[in-house]
């Protein structure tokens, strides 16, 4: 099996938890990174993939639209109106 070398910098925090559990498990270092990286890349996947996130969204009730859109917020309108006011600049052909 081909692998690859990539530097990577660690908090001195961390190190120690992986130092602790390449003790405790008996593994090297490199193998308790590896291991701790093979096991959590499921749930890092499952906590922060836009995928998973869309699909577990759930679209507003009317009551959440009507807070939403309905009431009127005066800073972020005199916001809007003036980026809406701002000149449009067309990029330059080259």
């Amino acid at each position: 099996m081909k692998s690859e070398t990539y530097p990577l910098a660690l908090p001195s925090a961390l190190l120690k938890e992986v130092r602790q559990a390449a003790k405790k498990t008996g593994l090297s270092m490199a193998d308790a990174m590896r291991q701790s990286m093979k096991l959590g890349l499921p749930k890092l996947i499952e906590g922060l993939s836009m995928e998973h996130i869309l699909k577990n969204l759930k679209p507003m009730t009317p009551e959440e639209c009507r807070q939403c859109w309905e009431t009127p917020d005066p800073e972020f309108d005199e916001l809007a109106s003036y980026c809406a006011s701002l000149p449009k600049t067309l990029p330059e052909d080259d």
